[in-house]
Parts: C-alpha cells; sequence; structure tokens
C-alpha cells in the first residue's frame, strides 16, 4: 500500500509540473525560461484544485464563460465508458482468439499470426473512416442506419466507438497473448496436465489461462495508453464531446491539468485495482 500511495503521490505532483510546461517554454522564441511565471501558474493550478467550484471554462468559438462543474463529469463518463468498455472487449476478444488459434497445428498458428501481423499494420484512421463509409452506404442502399455513426446533443453513440477503439488493441493483445501462451505451453506443468488426461481445451481455458493472465494484465498497460492516443480521434470523428477534445480545446493550464487528471486517476485505480484482485484470485505459480 505504501508502495501504491508513494507511485499515487509522484504521478499526481508530475502531472501538476507539467501542467505548468506551456507557460516555461513560451519563452524560448526569445532564448530564456520563463520561471517566474511558471511557478505562479503551478500555485495558480494548486489553487485552483482547492477551489474547483470556481473553475470556469469558454466554449470553443464563443464568449461566454460557464461553470466547469458539473459540466466536465458527463465528459469524463463519457470518455471512461467508452474506453474502458473497448478494453474489456479487446482482451476478451483476443483471449478467445489465442485459444481457438492454440488449438490450430503450427502451420495454421503461423498463418494466423501473420495475417494478424498484417493486420496491425493497418492505420487507426483508414479502420474508423472505412466504418463510418460502411455505414453510410448502408443508409444509402437500405435506407437506414442500425447503428449511430455521430453523436448528436440529443442522442449519444456507444456501440461504433467502442468496436472501432477495439479492433487494433485486440491486434496488439493477441499478439501478446499468443507469445505468453506459447511461453507456458513449453513449461512442465502444462507436460503433466495432458500426461494426466486433460485435454487440449482445458489446459488452454483452465492451467495456462490462469497463469498467463497475469502477465497479459501487465503488459496490457501499453495497450491502454495507445488507446487513449487513438480515443482522441474517435472523439473527434465521431463528435463525441469527451474528456480527450476537452483536453485538447483548452489553453488554461488549470483546466488542461485537471483533465489529465481525470483520464490519470481512474487509469491508476483500474490497474491497481486489476492487479490486487489477479494477484488474490489467479495462480502465481504453475499449480494444477
Amino acid at each position: 500500500m505504501f508502495q501504491i500511495l508513494k507511485n499515487f503521490f509522484i504521478s499526481i505532483a508530475g502531472i501538476w509540473l507539467i501542467g505548468g510546461l506551456p507557460v516555461l517554454l513560451s519563452g524560448l522564441s526569445v532564448g530564456s525560461f520563463r520561471w517566474n511565471e511558471y511557478w505562479t501558474t503551478i500555485l495558480d493550478i494548486l489553487s485552483a484544485f482547492t477551489h474547483p467550484s470556481q473553475l470556469k471554462y469558454t466554449i470553443i468559438g464563443g464568449q461566454k464563460e460557464r461553470d466547469l462543474f458539473p459540466y466536465l463529469w458527463e465528459p469524463i463518463q463519457y470518455s471512461l465508458t467508452i474506453l474502458f468498455v473497448a478494453f474489456a472487449l479487446a482482451i476478451l476478444v483476443a483471449l478467445c482468439l489465442t485459444i481457438m488459434t492454440m488449438l490450430c497445428n503450427e502451420r495454421i498458428r503461423m498463418r494466423i499470426k501473420f495475417t494478424f501481423y498484417l493486420l496491425e499494420t493497418l492505420p487507426d484512421l483508414l479502420i474508423i473512416l472505412c466504418a463510418q463509409f460502411t455505414m453510410i452506404a448502408f443508409y444509402h442502399q437500405f435506407g437506414t442506419i442500425p447503428i449511430g455513426i455521430a453523436a448528436t446533443d440529443e442522442s449519444k453513440v456507444y456501440l461504433l466507438p467502442i468496436v472501432i477503439l477495439a479492433i487494433l488493441p485486440t491486434i496488439h493483445l493477441f499478439r501478446l497473448c499468443m507469445l505468453i501462451f506459447e511461453q507456458e505451453e513449453r513449461k512442465d506443468y502444462v507436460l503433466l496436465a495432458r500426461s494426466i488426461g486433460h485435454g487440449p481445451f482445458f489446459v488452454l481455458a483452465v492451467h495456462i489461462l490462469r497463469n498467463a493472465i497475469i502477465s497479459v494484465f501487465f503488459q496490457s498497460k501499453k495497450t491502454m495508453w495507445f488507446m487513449l492516443s487513438n480515443l482522441y480521434v474517435v472523439e473527434l470523428l465521431f463528435n463525441i464531446p469527451g474528456i480527450t477534445r476537452f483536453l485538447m480545446s483548452t489553453l488554461d493550464p488549470r483546466l488542461f491539468t485537471l483533465a489529465l487528471f481525470s483520464i490519470f486517476v481512474p487509469l491508476f485505480i483500474f490497474y491497481n485495482a486489476g492487479e490486487y484482485l489477479l494477484s488474490r484470485h489467479a495462480n502465481k505459480g504453475e499449480a494444477l
């Protein structure tokens, strides 16, 4: 717990100090750092967090100021819902594909892995645009759209953004799962499980899975950061008023830092809680 709290407060302090960097670096055009303005901004950010009810924001292209809270809760909830559901979908599909691939012979395995390697090279923007054009073509053909392709003031879209955001992470996680599962497959406890009569599917879905899931979860952090970069593209193209669009639209260091905190804190809690639960309920060794 001490290590978790130490990492949390170090990360919070790092984000707080990063929030003022644009002010510090704004003096580079004249060949100097604006240290006085930087420390003033850092103190302003700290003051803003002690009095969050006083924070205001201005709509892009408008002049009217509005209270930041409770407005900001909805973009945070919207974005995190899409992010976490897409991540869960990506892990679930990747694990299912991995188990099915592991049941195949070596030649078919290599072909499947090569196919996913090629898919991994596709740009995420291309996948998003293809999905939207498919929906538009479907509308022109049948006169209706089965799912929403853009958010409006009256309705939100979830299904298509979640599916699109999960496609490339699924491919990344599949490659990771295959690597870990194949490493586990060569260990002695797998040979023992097979020697006592357990079938291939049972060995994969029970013994190998519960030993591999911890490594998959730990190493999925890179995938999550990759999804965050794609989340902005998804929000932009699907007209989603999410937290990453808010983050990219504000120049106020206080609001920028607050938006960073709103992304970091849920992710920090998610991974630390996940690691704690998996370490308690999944095998740390190679037990049968």
